[in-house]
């Protein structure tokens, strides 16, 4: 029987013994985790809850100890940019232990219970998230006993009376619904944490939607299958979500992927369109890593959705990318349009306006705007780098130089864009005016970016304009497909410099300087046009033309800047 048909089976099954509610849940829940190693500040708008990870049971087994304090206190504060926001502490996590002991001792029981009481008073906390991984087994690390399941429903009947009915009471629990009689304490708590993820290793997904040849032996769909059998009602259901990938500790420096999206030599992206989560193979074509993008997050929520579930939980904010993708991806999706969405791309342009190229640039802006549903762009316009703030940037998927030169930028702005290439937080395009590089307008010369476009320096241009003929070098890469193997451009300056980039980037087109309109001595024998630096992080491509209001008349022109949009922005 395959996975959908499975799925419908269970779900008529669940819905003849009335567990799934009869219409969606009312106040869709986003619960963040947020943890108390990491420095990030939330957006306190993106969700409804933050859970912050982790307040521990004591050593003595009758109170709370909290991790970084101050850092829950500084959460707390975010209320006052969402007066809704609600903050609880999640006590517990992966190797903490000491809840086998406490919860088994009546007195331990009470004075915990007690504590959680305090914590909750003394911090302004809507409640107690239970993060006991996991009651009667001991893989984490921690003490156990067969007692645990029992002693776990009297510490949330315990939890319920000492935090009374204004005050919230959750738990994180297992995929499989093992180790705690839901039917018992769900009584007690206002909703459900499911961890749906950690379910497997590669060559196994770790965090499928459904089932496919390469899920593991459980997937999220099946979580949350098991917690309706189990006497989870949906309306108390809240799904996890990952912000992470998993593979082997040998995978090849992949950790770093989940933040820059960059894959070493020889590995590739693919995606599984019956778990609906995205993977990784090696050279070998072997899965190496699973992990999620913003297209698997929002085939989750849409699920939350189409199930009626209490809403959404990821762990960890911070373990998003810097343009925020997935935390976003959940925020629209189940409580701004109530449907999956994948955001849009935010896309920095710095547009020089004015002058001789201001032709150019007003045809590339009108582009830009009537394109931007059609690439799922959200456009910010520039005239000036001067005035970026520190650490803006890293917002965005890609600045687009259009015709801005490399200078005028302040040093604080220059830092943070080498780091933006070198790490591949984002990507970039660039034409013409790019490469001005050199003593102009009393700037100096940017060494960084004259190394970023080839070690080159500005030398000359053809000031009386003509056409010319391109021709291609690289017809494989992805901003060169559809493109003829020679092309015109017409009407256009053509930049000369002291060096050919050549040793030091990618060249993906050149122009046949012999096929000039016009009688010139300003040539460089060898002539790069197109290229691409691949010892960056970032994705980038630098067109040396981009003059002419004329480019955007000729279909070639057009094709190449679609190409080099959608490589840029593709989903990583």
């Amino acid at each position: 029987m395959n996975a959908s048909k499975t799925t419908c089976l269970v779900l008529a099954m669940m819905m003849a013994l009335g567990a799934f509610a009869k219409k969606p849940a009312d106040h869709m829940l986003v619960v963040a985790y947020v943890t108390s190693w990491t420095n990030e500040v939330p957006d306190p708008t993106m969700m409804t809850h933050i859970n912050y990870a982790f307040g521990h049971v004591n050593d003595t087994f009758d109170g709370v100890r909290i991790d970084n304090p101050d850092r829950l206190r500084m959460l707390v504060g975010l209320k006052g940019g969402n007066p809704a926001l609600k903050v609880m502490l999640s006590i517990g996590g992966w190797g903490s232990g000491r809840f086998s002991e406490m919860a088994a001792s009546e007195k331990n029981r009470e004075a915990f219970v007690k504590d959680c009481r305090r914590v909750v008073d003394d911090f302004a906390l809507d409640g107690i998230d239970i993060d006991w991984e996991y009651p009667t087994q001991s893989s984490a690390g921690i003490s156990s006993s067969p007692d645990d399941t029992g002693n776990f429903t009297l510490l949330m009947r315990d939890l319920r009376r000492a935090l009374g009915k204004k005050k919230l009471l959750t738990a994180a629990t297992v995929c499989d619904a093992k180790y705690i009689d839901l039917k018992s304490c769900i009584q007690y708590m206002d909703f459900v944490n499911v961890m749906a993820y950690d379910m497997g290793n590669p060559p196994k997904h770790h965090a499928a939607l459904f089932p496919s040849p390469v899920s593991s032996h459980i997937t999220a769909s099946q979580a949350v299958e098991a917690h309706l059998q189990a006497g989870v009602p949906a309306n108390k259901l809240v799904m996890g979500m990952p912000f992470y990938g998993r593979g082997k500790r040998d995978d090849g420096g992949l950790r770093a992927y989940d933040k820059t999206g960059v894959l070493p030599a020889g590995y590739a992206r693919h995606w599984d369109d019956e778990g609906k989560v995205p993977y990784i193979t090696n050279e070998q074509g072997e899965m190496v890593r699973g992990y999620e993008n913003t297209r698997s997050l929002a085939e989750k929520c849409q699920y939350i959705l189409d199930h009626h579930l209490r809403g959404g939980m990821y762990w960890d904010y911070a373990s998003d990318n810097s343009q925020g993708d997935e935390r976003t991806t959940v925020f629209l999706s189940l409580l701004k349009n109530k449907k999956a969405t994948i955001p849009p791309r935010k896309v920095l342009v710095l547009a020089e306006r004015g002058g001789l190229h201001e032709p150019f640039t007003a045809c590339g802006l009108q582009w830009l705007e009537d394109n931007k549903q059609r690439f799922n762009m959200e456009l910010v316009i520039l005239s000036t780098a001067k005035d970026i703030p520190k650490d803006e940037l890293k917002k965005f998927h890609l600045v687009l130089q259009l015709n801005h030169p490399p200078y005028e930028w302040s040093q604080a702005s220059q830092e943070d864009f080498q780091e933006y290439i070198d790490r591949g937080i984002g990507n970039f395009i660039g034409f013409h005016h790019a490469t001005l590089l050199g003593e102009f307008d009393g700037y100096g010369m940017w060494q960084w970016f004259s190394d970023f476009m080839g070690g080159i320096r500005y030398e000359n241009y053809i000031a009386d304009k003509c056409d010319g003929t391109v021709q291609v070098e690289d017809r494989r890469h992805p901003v060169m497909q559809d493109i003829p193997g020679t092309f015109v451009i017409e009407d256009d300056e053509w930049y000369t410099y002291d060096k050919d980039p050549r040793q030091n980037v990618h060249v993906l087109a050149h122009v046949d300087e012999a096929s000039y309109t016009i009688t010139t001595n300003i040539k460089m024998g060898d002539h790069p046009v197109i290229w691409t630096n691949p010892s960056k992080g970032a994705r980038n491509v630098y067109f040396q033309f981009g003059h002419s209001k004329l480019l955007f008349d000729n279909p070639t022109f057009v094709r190449l800047l679609e190409n080099a949009i959608t490589w840029t922005l593709e989903e990583k």
